[in-house]
């Protein structure tokens, strides 16, 4: 019994560590339409760039929850962008079975295409105030100004 154990918990140690490597030197791709490149890994940090979905980029770093990456289209662009933001699974922009931006609008939403329609259809719901609200951006100076101003947590 205590051999079985024994194995159990070294299967299990092996796996961890296979799961866990590192993804330094690995290509990876852009999941989001786009991805602000940072000087550092900090929310409010500089942006110097900025990449498109599908973009393959070379894993130089890891440090947390940020990945500092370089641009393998233009390898001038480096610099740190969200690991959220990123896939090890290849991109093709613009395939068919891309979702358009008016789909993902409505995802968001909850809704498809046809429950959408049908909402329109009886007049029941007016989405543009949250199209508008949805269309406000607020440059990051004046966000952090805000967060400092009412003594508010910056994040990481």
């Amino acid at each position: 019994m205590k051999r079985i154990m024994l194995f159990t918990i070294l299967g299990l140690g092996i796996a961890g560590a296979l799961c866990a490597q590192s993804l330094t030197g690995r290509t990876m791709y852009v999941t989001t339409k786009t991805i602000e490149i940072k000087k550092s890994t900090a929310f409010f940090a500089d942006t110097l760039g900025s990449l498109s979905y599908g973009a393959p980029v070379s894993v130089l770093q890891e440090n947390g929850k940020w990945v500092r990456i370089k641009s393998l289209e233009a390898p001038e662009i480096s610099g740190w962008v969200a690991a959220a933001g990123l896939t090890t699974k290849r991109i093709i922009a613009g395939s068919s079975t891309s979702a358009s931006a008016n789909e993902i609008a409505l995802a968001g939403k909850g809704f498809n295409q046809e429950v959408e329609n049908a909402y329109k259809q009886s007049g029941a719901l007016d989405y543009s105030a949250i199209d508008a609200m949805e269309a406000i951006q607020i440059p990051n100076g004046q966000l952090l100004s805000f967060l400092r101003e009412g003594h508010l947590a910056q994040g990481e």
